[in-house]
């Protein structure tokens, strides 16, 4: 007992001693996670960091679902305008999008391009999730879209 105390003692001090703050490296590392990949485009991944670093948009939008519940949020992210050429698809006239189980969903580029679309890592000031296992970003549809033109914890983007 009295090694384990001893040692977990060690491990502090050299994380602590060494000026490492273990919130500070985590950050870090979450910043550097890729989130998106892509497909058919010059850039073959994005970090969190890359993504944030595009200029950023906020709108308030409604979604109804297939079982009638309609919510509400304030989503944050970026705009199809915006991370177009940052990969090199300014001249995409469709997009696939595949999220973290396998779903897919096709987008025409007057849906990518209305002006409230957008793909978002934050609801309401809150990342969408940081779970690993899941995509972190939704595409979110403009409210002349029907819920159908969502998709949820997108991982890749296919351009055609």
């Amino acid at each position: 007992m009295k090694k384990i105390a001893i040692l977990s003692l060690v491990v502090l001090i050299l994380v602590f001693g060494s000026g490492l703050n273990p919130l500070v490296v985590e950050s870090s590392t979450l910043a550097k996670q890729v989130i998106l990949t892509f497909e058919g485009v010059a850039v073959e991944q994005m970090t969190r960091e890359e993504f944030l670093a595009l200029e950023q948009m906020t709108v308030e939008l409604s979604r109804t679902n297939s079982r009638g519940k309609t919510t509400t949020g304030t989503y944050s992210g970026v705009h199809w305008k915006v991370l177009a050429p940052f990969i090199g698809a300014q001249d995409a006239k469709s997009i696939r999008v595949v999220a973290s189980d396998g779903f897919e969903q096709a987008y025409s580029s007057d849906i990518l391009e209305d002006p409230d679309s957008l793909f978002a890592l934050y609801k309401d000031g809150e990342p969408i999730t940081e779970e690993a296992q899941n995509g972190q970003v939704w595409f979110c549809a403009s409210e002349q879209y029907t819920a159908d033109y969502w998709a949820k914890f997108i991982v890749k983007i296919i351009v055609q």
